[in-house]
Parts: structure tokens; sequence; C-alpha cells
């Protein structure tokens, strides 16, 4: 009886261990099938997105004047001009500094009707750029006479995000062709831009004096001139931006299409009196030199004028470049001649009416020298010489280097295609 007693205890005691086992097993299995995890919370406030200060002008409609001896620009440099269609737009008297220009912006899509007017603005960008949806926020649509017009002496100021159709007259011009230089930078204009802007079925710029040694006069400078990213289509006006008098221009990467079909004359689509630079530009189906340079350069040191990387394609009259000096440009003391490049340029199918050469480049009498090299041409018109530099060579300028050009009776020879004209030759041609 005692023996079944201690064994009926020993099962008792067996029982109770092997449920607390299961018991601490249930429990440990718990813990890790459901962890707690804490997440943690940032408690650092969000920036508050920047405002801009701005003065918001203009009602939409009518006559608008900005002037700037009506606001404080001390602390606010930003004005902005409400949506609408206006006649006139005038903005005036408005001073920044190279640091802090003045910014006149559109707020939406602004059309005007009649004219703009910018008087007495030193660095400063009237720019219908504000916002990313709007390519050109000023429009300039049907304007019977001249789109816009600088009153007074230009220092600082750009001309940025505009839509320029069909206006008749200059499209862009100025007041101050008249103003004689003495070698002061109060006698000259300096420091313009033309960006981004879109010129279609319009007129030309029209924007200088006169260099005339015989004359004896010297008006109307610009100095560092920059016309760039600008599209030129669908017009005739000989040329499409003109500068008579100019120091240190640089004209790049513009896009010029179908101009002067119904032009004849002997012309440059950009002319340009002075010295400066053109390059990754691209020109197709047009009339007349890409760039007639007529050159001299400021002082008694002779400036560099480079065109290179360029793309001209399809004229119906005339060859790539024009490069020519004339002796009243020439003016001791005041001006010298330039030391002159041609490099890295596609130029093909010139001068399809075969009238006149229709080369790379017309060649005119130069007191400098000629760097001419690594230039691509093809389906050129030639009535004189032979075709393997691709010069219509009116002059005995000196041509000190003058290498690695080819020509090709034929495009497919030449580039892989008439959209982007990748060259087909590594090392020659554009490369836009």
């Amino acid at each position: 009886m005692r023996k079944n007693s201690i064994m009926q205890f020993i099962l008792c005691l067996l029982v109770i261990l092997s449920a607390a086992c299961k018991k601490r097993t249930a429990i440990d299995d718990q813990k890790i099938e459901t962890p707690v995890i804490t997440t943690p919370v940032n408690t650092t406030p969000l920036p508050t997105p920047a405002v801009t200060p701005s003065y918001e002008v203009g009602t939409g409609s009518g006559n608008l004047t900005i002037d700037g001896k009506s606001l404080d620009l001390s602390a606010i440099k930003l004005i902005r001009i409400k949506a609408g269609n206006y006649k006139t737009i005038t903005i005036a008297n408005i001073t920044g500094t190279s640091a802090q220009p003045i910014s006149i912006k559109n707020n939406g899509t602004v059309n005007i009707s009649e004219s703009m007017r910018l008087d007495a603005l030193v660095n400063v960008v009237v720019a219908g750029d504000n916002s990313a949806d709007i390519t050109y926020g000023f429009n300039f649509n049907d304007i019977s006479y001249r789109a816009l017009t600088i009153q007074g002496r230009v220092n600082g100021l750009t001309i940025k995000g505009m839509n320029f159709s069909n206006a008749g007259d200059y499209v862009i011009t100025s007041s101050t062709n008249s103003l004689v230089y003495t070698g002061t930078a109060e006698t000259r204009n300096q420091n313009f831009k033309i960006l981004n802007c879109l010129f279609d079925g319009s007129n030309m710029i029209s924007l200088g004096g006169n260099l005339n040694k015989d004359a004896g006069e010297d008006t109307g400078l610009w100095k560092d001139v920059e016309i760039a990213y600008n599209i030129f289509q669908n017009s005739s006006p000989g040329s499409v931006c003109s500068f008579t008098n100019v120091q240190d221009y640089n004209i790049h990467n513009n896009v010029v299409n179908n101009i002067n079909a119904n032009n004849n004359n002997h012309n440059g689509v950009f002319f340009m009196q002075g010295n400066g630079k053109f390059h990754d530009n691209k020109l197709t189906n047009y009339q007349g030199n890409s760039i007639r340079m007529w050159l001299y350069s400021r002082g008694s040191t002779p400036a560099t004028v480079e065109i290179y990387n360029n793309v001209c394609y399809n004229t119906r009259k005339y060859s790539g470049f024009e490069l020519q000096e004339f002796s009243r440009n020439i003016w001791s003391g005041k001006t010298t001649y330039t030391i002159n490049k041609v490099y890295n340029n596609t130029v093909g199918q010139m001068n399809t009416s075969k009238d006149w050469e229709g080369q790379l480049l017309d060649l005119y009498t130069l007191s400098g020298t000629l760097e001419y090299y690594n230039n691509l041409g093809f389906n050129l018109n030639y009535t004189k010489g032979a075709p393997g530099n691709m010069i219509n060579n009116m002059s005995d300028t000196k041509i000190i280097k003058e290498e690695n050009n080819k020509y090709f009776t034929s495009q497919s020879a030449a580039v892989g295609d008439l959209t982007n004209f990748r060259t087909l030759l590594p090392g020659l041609g554009a490369a836009l």
C-alpha cells in the first residue's frame, strides 16, 4: 500500500514538471512569433517652401508702365506681370547690380499686340521663363511696326524667353545708333544678351552704328554681345541679326531654318561688323552666307576671331561663311586687324542656284592670318578652282595652318543623316 502511494506521488510530480515545461515553451514561442516593433517618429518639422518676394503689376490689359522710380528695389528683386493681353509695355528707370540683377518676368502668358519699350535699364533681365510649363512667357504676335525698342544706353540687359511671330518691321532695335564712342564704358552699350527666343516669320534684329575712319565716325558701339539658344524660322529678312559696330560677340547654339526664300541680295543670315565668335549653330534651307564677318578688333592688339562647330546645309545662294576686311575700319590708335580661325565645321549643298560660288568659305582680303582645319564639306558648287580646300579665295591672305579638310561629292560619304548631321569621319566637321 505504501509502495503504491509512493508511485502515485512520483507520477503526479512528473505530470506537474511536464506541464510546466510545456507552458514555458509556449511562452517562449509566443515571444518569437509576435515581436514588439517600435517605429521611430521624426519630430523634425518640414521646411517651409521659400517664397521669393516680388511686386505684382498689371491688370491683364491696356498699356502697362513699370517705372523703377516708383518702386523700392533695395530688397525686392523680382517684378511679375499679370497674365493677359496688353497693347504696350514700358519698363524704365530700373537699376540692379551684376551680382543681383532686377528681373521682370511673366506671371502666366503675357501677350503684347503693339510694342515693348525698354528705357534706362542697368543689370536687368526681362524674361518670359517664370514657369516651367510656359516656354515663351512674352508673346509678340502680328506686330505691324517695331516689336521691341531699346531706349538709351544698354548696360547689362538680358532679353529671354520671348516669342516674336510675324513682326513686320525691325523686331528689336535701339535708339543709340548715334551715340559717339570716345573710348569709355559710358559711351557704348555693353553686356547685352538675347537668349532662348523664337523669331517666327519676323524681321531683322538691327543694332549698332558705324565705324568709318574716312568719315571720322565711331558710333553705336556694342560690346560683349551674346546671341544664343534662339530659333529663327519662316521669314525673309535678309539678315536675321545685324550688329554694325560690335566688339566681342558670341553667337552660338542657334537654330535657323527656312530663311530668305524671297531674298536675293548678297547677305549674311548673321551680319556682324567687328570681332567675335560664331559656333555650334545649325542652319538649314536658307539663302546667304550663314555669317558675314566684316572684321576689325578694338585697340592695338589683334583679337582672335573663330568660326567652329557649325552645320550649314542647303543654301540657294552663296557659301557657308564670309570673312572680309575693309580699310575704312582699320583706324590707327583705335582699331586693328584680326587673327582668324575656321575649323570643325560641316557644310553641304551650297548655292543650289548655281550662279555663284557655293563653297565652305568666301575669303576676301584680310590683313591678319587664317587657320583652316578639320572642316568637312559635301556637294558644294565650284565655278573656279579645285574642290579640295573648299575656299573661294579672292585674296592673298596668309593661311598659316591648312590641314585635314575633306570634301565629298555626296552627302552619304560625309554625314550619316540630314537631321543630326552626324559625321562619318571622326575628327572632322561639327559635333552638335
